[in-house]
């Protein structure tokens, strides 16, 4: 490898490290010492090396050279932080008024304070959920630091600041806010009819190479694609990748090449250059279950898609309650990690939606384009009792296996490989107490029981449990039969039965 290249990429690394909240060592020698070593042991793996790194570096290691009371107080704002990537956006929003709710204890330090809430809370609203939180987290230790921040050489002594930070200290102290320098990568969670200039750049003039416009494409489309369901971070880090092609003077003949002189490309994306250049298309996407996946859609914020459908009406109101029924299900499902049958029923919806077509039986929807055997399975369902959550979902004879039909390929999720990991959905009703309290014994006995199922991989009866559980934590009635949980939580007949033995 060519020493600008190898340059470049140590460089790129160190960039990752810094947004992963690694401290490294001060000495700016020493640090590049750091990363090339375990490049180097990692044999150029960079998730090898970074894991490594975050064993050496985060939480409780030796970061720097600041004094112990400094590293504690690092050590529990990292904690924090930890807990904090968790949380729904109404409490990141809540943690912003709770930034404002006390004055800085530095005077001097509070118009810094304010201009990091501001953009935090402006990065939120646009959808830019990593942005927004880190800023937010960073306001609230320049709030309690007890020194004079004059530079943003002094911001970097305060926790949660790196060297960009600094540099957006350094902005406001002289302009008076922080100055978005990365716009052009920025994704809106608006994202129809709203495209970033990265995809105009991509989509508007050809690769430098030809032999490389068909990686471009795929790419593109990948990023595209997720998107639109309401993964920023993964459809942004696959249009950084599709741009570096793009503008590459070189032509792309493996994802080892492209991971080892093109930047933004580590060994998931050069997994999927590879299935690109095998297949013609990404097959399949490692990265959605994967311990250390990128960042997906914050609970409580609804995919583009699902807010569309929210918003807008059915052309026929007799086709409205179809729709309303598939995107809570297709919604639930999308957000507990089962993308296929999230996806397939959304796209559904949507078609019923705009479609001119009134649907008075199943076989009227099979007209509609996205409307399939299992589609129109729901649709019966709808029709006959008023929810797509009948029996049949959870039947313990039925093949809960799904595929997902779309043309990128075969599932891009799988929560079955992570059997340990608690599914979004479960984590959202658990997060929030009943608004009855005498309910609340109900919701946890249904969010048990279906998240037990969702571990054993039954995934349509685990989400019907869950989401009558959401559905009784939210009413303001007092459930106290099976029967009147029909009526307010949308429940099939099995479901019931389970609320009246548990009320029993």
């Amino acid at each position: 490898m060519k020493f600008a290249q190898a340059q470049q990429r140590v460089s790129q690394f160190m960039q990752q490290c810094e947004k992963e909240n690694l401290e490294l060592p001060e000495n700016e020698y020493d640090a590049v010492m750091e990363v090339s070593s375990a490049l180097k042991a990692a044999q150029g793996k960079e998730k090898e090396a970074l894991s490594a790194l975050k064993k050496k570096f985060s939480k409780g290691a030796n970061k720097r050279s600041h004094d112990k009371d400094t590293n504690d107080n690092k050590k529990s704002s990292q904690q924090e932080q930890s807990d904090e990537e968790e949380m729904p956006r109404h409490k990141r929003v809540k943690l912003a008024e709770e930034i404002q709710a006390e004055p800085a204890r530095c005077p001097e330090n509070q118009k810094i304070v304010d201009a990091f809430v501001e953009y935090g809370l402006t990065q939120l609203d646009q959808g830019h959920t990593g942005k927004g939180s880190t800023h937010l987290r960073a306001a609230r230790e320049i709030r309690n630091y007890d020194k004079v921040i004059k530079s943003g050489m002094d911001a970097r002594d305060v926790g949660f600041i790196g060297q960009r930070m600094a540099q957006q200290v350094e902005q406001v102290l002289q302009q008076g806010k922080v100055i978005d320098d990365m716009a052009d990568q920025n994704v809106s969670k608006d994202y129809e009819g709203n495209e970033p200039p990265i995809v105009k750049d991509i989509r508007d003039t050809p690769a430098k190479r030809s032999e490389n416009q068909k990686i471009v494409d795929a790419l593109a489309d990948f990023a595209e694609h997720e998107l639109h369901y309401g993964n920023t971070g993964k459809g942004t880090s696959h249009l950084r990748a599709a741009r570096e092609i793009h503008n590459a003077n070189i032509v792309i003949k493996s994802g080892f090449q492209a991971s080892q002189e093109i930047g933004f490309i580590g060994d998931v994306m050069a997994d999927k250059i590879d299935q690109i250049l095998t297949h013609g298309k990404i097959v399949r996407d490692e990265s959605s279950y994967s311990s250390g996946g990128g960042q997906q859609r914050v609970r409580g914020d609804l995919a583009p898609i699902v807010q569309d459908l929210r918003d807008n009406p059915a052309k026929h109101q007799e086709n409205q309650k179809i729709v309303d029924r598939l995107t809570e299900y297709g919604d639930a499902h999308l957000s507990s990690g089962h993308r296929g049958k999230g996806i397939s029923h959304l796209r559904a919806a949507k078609s019923i939606r705009d479609s001119d077509v009134i649907i008075k039986e199943p076989k009227d929807a099979v007209k509609i384009g996205y409307v399939g055997k299992n589609v129109a399975h729901k649709v019966q369902q709808i029709l006959e009792h008023g929810n797509a959550d009948d029996d049949s979902d959870y039947d313990p004879a039925e093949d809960e296996g799904y595929e997902e039909e779309e043309e990128e390929g075969e599932n891009y999720s799988d929560s079955k490989s992570v059997p340990n990991k608690v599914a979004p959905i479960v984590q959202e009703v658990r997060a929030e107490k009943a608004k009855v309290a005498a309910n609340q014994a109900l919701v946890d006995a249904l969010t048990d029981f279906g998240e037990q199922q969702l571990k054993e991989a039954h995934t349509g009866r685990g989400i019907t449990y869950v989401r009558a559980a959401r559905e009784i934590r939210n009413t303001t009635e007092e459930i106290k039969s099976g029967a009147q949980a029909k009526k307010v939580a949308i429940v099939g007949d099995k479901v019931a039965k389970f609320i009246d033995k548990v009320l029993a």
